[in-house]
């Protein structure tokens, strides 16, 4: 390897993990504080849908696992919950987009942006009710709540709102995306 082409590498990871820490430092710090119902805006939740249908499913994948791992070390679930979940919507995400969506467009990305914000909120109460189950959490109450209910479709139309300002942003800006639906 060149050491041009090392450099451009390391400065791309330098560049990745930057990102990966201020989105997170963005969402625990200050979408966490907002008064209801901003605070339930999920904004890791949606680069990761943007980057793993849009750009790259590898990169969908690392920025899951290190976004979450940062969310986990400040959140209140258990350890692992939120990695976890991250990790496993990308996948679901990604499956759906190979076998069932087959283009790159702003209706996919909305659908598979709906659907990867109920796979992703479905995986967080099984584990949460699991972790009830075998006594490791015993405050179930709490996500089954009228507010905690209308906060999630909240950030339905937060995360898929922000997925589509991304795509008409990154649509207008590269050469990539010249789709013929918007």
């Amino acid at each position: 390897m060149l050491k041009l082409e090392r450099s451009r590498y390391l400065l791309k990871i330098l560049g990745n993990a930057s990102l990966i820490i201020l989105f997170s430092l963005l969402q625990i710090s200050f979408f966490t504080i907002l008064p209801w119902p901003f605070n339930y805006f999920n904004l890791i939740l949606s680069v990761v849908f943007f980057i793993t249908i849009i750009l790259n499913y590898g990169m969908g994948l690392w920025f899951a696992v290190s976004a979450g791992l940062i969310l986990d070390l400040f959140s209140f679930l258990n350890f692992g919950t939120l990695t976890i979940s991250l990790l496993l919507t990308v996948i679901a995400v990604n499956f759906l987009f190979d076998n069932f969506f087959t283009n790159k467009s702003l209706y996919s990305l909305i659908i598979l942006g709906f659907l990867g914000n109920l796979v992703y909120i479905i995986i967080l109460l099984v584990f949460n009710f699991a972790y009830f189950i075998f006594g490791i959490n015993n405050n179930l109450n709490k996500f089954f709540t009228l507010s905690n209910f209308y906060g999630l479709l909240w950030q339905f139309f937060f995360n898929i709102l922000l997925l589509s300002a991304l795509f008409l942003i990154f649509n207008f800006l590269s050469k990539k995306l010249k789709s013929v639906f918007y």
